[in-house]
């Protein structure tokens, strides 16, 4: 017997991610590591330009180098020589000491293979600009932007083929574009307070570019739903992330499953304790004082049966499990949840959703912050806390919330976002009160969850539903975020979603060849992607497991195909993935 499903892989992202004064939340500003941090994570990359006392074109914010060097006074009133002794990156961390002050010349050198350089005029004249980059061969391949409109202009008058953008803040309308557009500017980059979707209309009617700035978490899923054209952003790998889930993306809902509670054991047995897990050997035990049955189905539940959680009466916990400790510096946790108290309500301080005394990775609400709260504790004993606030919360509706942890991230910090409804609402970058730092290491060990207490003996109950929680030891993406939300509200669960078809990639025939046996399963790519892998399992809902050392045949004509050996009579379910 054969199933075989296909998931469906990335394009590239419409709107582009700007990476604010290099890659500046991961590494030291205007400086080329943070330049060089923003490779795979930017399309253009935004550096702040000064002029030394010897007429040198260098990277500088400020009209300082106290803030951002070891140094003090003025870039003006230093030689590149001097400026050059400046240690730039050990303000930031220590695994950036060293770094120094960079040329122009030197960003532009270095950015160009893999990003466009937006350079930020602070001061200088424009000859002096335009000069260097005829120097360099790359007038037409950078773009200049200032909050002085008269330096484009003058820009524009000396060399037109160089791209400008115009930075401004505050009304921007018909008047203010028309002015922008006479110094030769074709971009507007705008403070993202002003920009509403009113302002995006009026400036790409005009045929013009409108970049947006300064933005961070949650609020850059806000400007990709406007539809802006740029997004200046501390993080521009969010920004990737985000535009990611707007198109084709990798669904990889199997790979590296740890444990799906689907909470349909009540379906069966309306007097069931156990809470089994379809993905692996982590069923929890069903706590019933009060003698009732706690399992509901058909329109109380989400999809198929849910469990509801009251206080002592109905909690659920779950057995320490090798398998649970995750042994990973990522990780993701998805629930369905219908809430019948806000946060600001509860009689105690918590109320735990999922949780643990130990704090390894738990979800619950938090009274005094008013808030629904993911928690993850690193090995290190860092821990990031993003919360949801109770006005997004509504009650007796219901939520799909999920939470990733990543510490990969950055060189010296992790991340820990929450989502709500296919959403991200607050995103903490390394260990709280150090951010952005620490938050790198594997998950804290020794978990021993609960659903409805804090852990096996705390207290903290929590009353409301549940349905389909998953556990993953890797970050979902934003994309496999969302898409496990848009399955919810069409009544699929996770179970229903990991062997979900594309039709970007049809079956042209599969046989069975004798002597010695093997599967011949043909397909067609009607998708861009080049790249092809099999995958096998031996339950229609996985986990799937890459057949490894076997690439696919590739025919012509867009077909492709994979020759399988068959070695035991057991059932066996394939996935065809491409990338």
């Amino acid at each position: 017997m054969l199933v075989l499903v296909v998931s469906q892989l990335a394009v590239s992202a419409q709107i582009l991610s700007i990476a604010h004064r290099g890659n500046s939340l991961f590494a030291p500003e205007n400086t080329l590591a943070a330049c060089l941090a923003a490779q795979g994570n930017a399309d253009m990359v935004e550096i702040d330009v000064r002029v030394s006392s010897d007429g040198q074109l260098v990277l500088m914010h400020d009209t300082t180098v106290d803030r951002t060097t070891d140094g003090s006074g003025t870039v003006t009133g230093k030689t590149l020589a001097q400026l050059k002794l400046l240690d730039a990156g050990s303000w930031f961390a220590a695994d950036f000491s060293g770094e120094r002050i960079p040329l122009l010349a030197e960003m532009i050198t270095n950015t160009l293979p893999f990003a466009v350089p937006l350079i930020e005029h602070k001061a200088g004249s424009a000859a002096a600009y335009v000069s260097e980059l005829r120097r360099l061969n790359v007038v037409s391949d950078v773009v200049l932007q200032s909050f002085d409109w008269n330096f484009l202009a003058a820009v524009h008058a000396l060399e037109p083929a160089v791209r400008l953008c115009a930075l401004g803040s505050g009304t921007l309308d018909t008047a203010t574009l028309t002015t922008i557009t006479n110094t030769g500017a074709r971009i507007v980059a705008w403070e993202k307070s002003s920009v509403n979707p009113s302002v995006v209309n009026l400036v790409q009617s005009r045929g013009l570019t409108l970049f947006v700035w300064t933005v961070d978490g949650p609020d850059i899923q806000n400007f990709l739903d406007l539809g802006v054209d740029g997004i200046i952003s501390n993080d521009p790998g969010m920004v990737r992330q985000l535009q990611a889930g707007l198109g084709n993306n990798p669904i990889r809902l199997e790979d590296r499953l740890v444990a799906y509670w689907k909470m349909d054991d009540g379906l069966a047995d309306p007097f069931s304790s156990s809470v089994k897990d379809s993905a692996g050997e982590n069923a929890g035990a069903l706590f019933r004082n009060d003698g009732a049955s706690h399992w509901l189905a058909g329109e109380a539940a989400k999809m198929g049966g849910c469990l509801k959680l009251e206080g002592t009466n109905a909690y659920v916990v779950f057995p320490q499990t090798p398998a649970l400790d995750l042994s990973t510096n990522e990780m993701t946790f998805s629930a369905w949840v219908r809430l019948l108290q806000l946060p600001s309500q509860l009689s105690t301080s918590f109320g735990a959703i999922f949780d643990s005394t130990t704090d390894c990775y738990v979800l619950y609400l938090d009274r005094a912050n008013r808030e629904l709260r993911f928690k993850v504790t690193d090995e290190l004993g860092h821990a990031a806390r993003p919360g949801i606030p109770e006005a997004m919360l509504p009650l007796n509706q219901w939520l799909h919330v999920a939470a990733t942890y990543s510490g990969r991230v950055g060189p010296v910090s992790g991340q820990a976002t929450i989502y709500l409804n296919g959403q991200p609402r607050d995103v903490h970058t390394g260990n709280d009160g150090q951010s952005p730092f620490g938050l790198t290491g594997n998950v804290k060990a020794g978990q021993i969850a609960a659903m409805g207490r804090e852990g096996p003996t705390g207290g903290n109950y929590f009353t409301g539903f549940v349905d389909d929680v998953a556990l993953w030891k890797r970050a979902l993406s934003p994309a496999e975020i969302k898409h496990l939300f848009s399955g919810g509200q069409n009544q699929l669960s996770l179970g229903d979603l990991l062997p979900q078809p594309t039709s970007l990639i049809e079956f042209v025939s599969v046989r069975k060849l004798a002597a010695p046996e093997t599967l011949e399963i043909q397909f067609r790519s009607l998708g861009p992607w080049q790249s092809f892998r099999l995958l096998r399992a031996i339950q229609p809902d996985g986990p799937f497991h890459e057949v490894e050392d076997n690439a696919p045949m590739t025919l012509g004509n867009g077909e492709y195909r994979f020759n399988y050996p068959l070695s035991t009579n057991v059932v066996e379910y394939f996935r065809v993935e491409g990338w």
